[in-house]
């Protein structure tokens, strides 16, 4: 579906249901150089780019149970200085085209949305441009401070977590070079998107993997934690996501959590 039919369905929602409560809302940021949809951040978070990134900011707002693309106005606010620069925007479309113009600073961005709702909502989030020192320690430093390719092994553990399987080439380099990009906010994402896929709902089921043994995976490879170290409401509760077919709920709080960055040294 085109950008202004999802603007034009929140309208109609608008025209049937009145003003509309938002329960949540985040911004999708799309790499214009791939097409991609690189990071999700919401209200007063962090964005990382490199300098000369071309990027679109998305607002997205979760209502009715639905996901909208709202009517949204952007403007840069400057905390260092000129990090970045908005090119273009369209309201009606909820996004702005960003260009990441000076390393080594960052920039608010901030937002309002302009659909009739029942709260006024503005808010911002930060652009942080890395210097090329900065690019060079992150991609050959662990997440933690240690060697390695981190993006690498936080791929690698997604898949065993959620996939039980390793990393395949093909489909982990891309995974890898986001997050290596993106940081926490993209293996949140990417998490989530592992979890949604055909294989994690169907295919892992056809090599007759049981809901508990997934749920053992998630705990053991997220979180460091056996079986008898969870606790008995927390794990009836989410097993009983796993069998309603809630993986992503599951994955997503616990790649939330700071359990899982604790034990993942992120």
């Amino acid at each position: 579906m085109r950008m202004r039919d999802r603007v034009l369905s929140f309208a109609c929602a608008l025209a049937l249901l009145g003003p509309l409560t938002i329960a949540a809302q985040e911004i999708q940021v799309k790499d214009l150089d791939t097409d991609e949809i690189i990071d999700t951040v919401g209200p007063g978070g962090t964005i990382t780019l490199s300098q000369g990134d071309h990027v679109r900011l998305i607002m997205s707002v979760q209502a009715k149970g639905r996901t909208y693309y709202p009517q949204t106005e952007y403007w840069e606010g400057q905390r260092n200085g000129g990090a970045v620069r908005i090119t273009r925007a369209s309201v009606e479309n909820a996004n702005a085209t960003v260009e990441a113009v000076a390393a080594g600073r960052s920039e608010t961005i901030s937002y309002r949305i302009l659909e009739d709702v029942r709260a006024r909502i503005e808010g911002s989030v930060t652009i942080r441009v890395e210097d090329e020192e900065e690019e060079e320690s992150s991609s050959g430093g662990g997440y933690g401070g240690g060697g390695g390719d981190w993006a690498r092994e936080i791929t690698n553990t997604l898949y065993q977590a959620i996939l039980m399987r390793d990393m395949d080439e093909s489909g982990g380099r891309g995974y890898s070079d986001r997050i290596r990009r993106g940081g926490y906010s993209t293996v949140v994402q990417i998490a989530q998107e592992m979890a949604r896929s055909e294989e994690s709902r169907v295919r892992i089921y056809e090599r007759q993997i049981t809901n508990r043994q997934r749920l053992q995976s998630l705990y053991e490879n997220l979180l460091g934690l056996d079986p008898d170290d969870v606790d008995d409401e927390d794990w009836a509760e989410d097993l009983r996501r796993l069998n309603d077919g809630r993986i992503a709920d599951v994955v997503s709080d616990m790649v939330r959590s700071s359990r899982f960055r604790e034990y993942q040294d992120m």
